[in-house]
């Protein structure tokens, strides 16, 4: 007789859901195309370091894997909101890792 599978219990996704209510809150009144800024500044960032480079690389089952997709998520909004902020303080925004 097989065991039940326990449920994993979910202590991210509240993490990123405040994540994303900053984003929300960082962007409000903005122009879209300082968002879409800060959104291509975010990837390039994130490209310049290598992270959207490891992730990709890894198997279809190692992407599946909840902590490493929580990890990518997190790192990518956590750059989007610092440029949204970084704008909104009248900043230009800068990649601050060259490749």
């Amino acid at each position: 007789m097989k065991k039940p599978k326990k449920t994993r219990r979910d202590v991210v996704s509240p993490f990123r859901n405040k994540l994303w209510d900053l984003f929300r809150q960082l962007a409000k009144g903005m122009d879209g195309a300082d968002v879409v800024v800060a959104l291509k500044q975010a990837g390039e960032e994130i490209w310049a370091a290598g992270i959207d480079e490891t992730y990709s690389n890894m198997s279809q089952q190692a992407q599946e894997t909840e902590p490493l997709g929580n990890a990518f998520d997190i790192t990518w909004l956590t750059v989007v909101c610092i440029k949204l902020k970084e704008i909104k303080q009248g900043k230009k925004p800068k990649v601050r890792i060259k490749p």
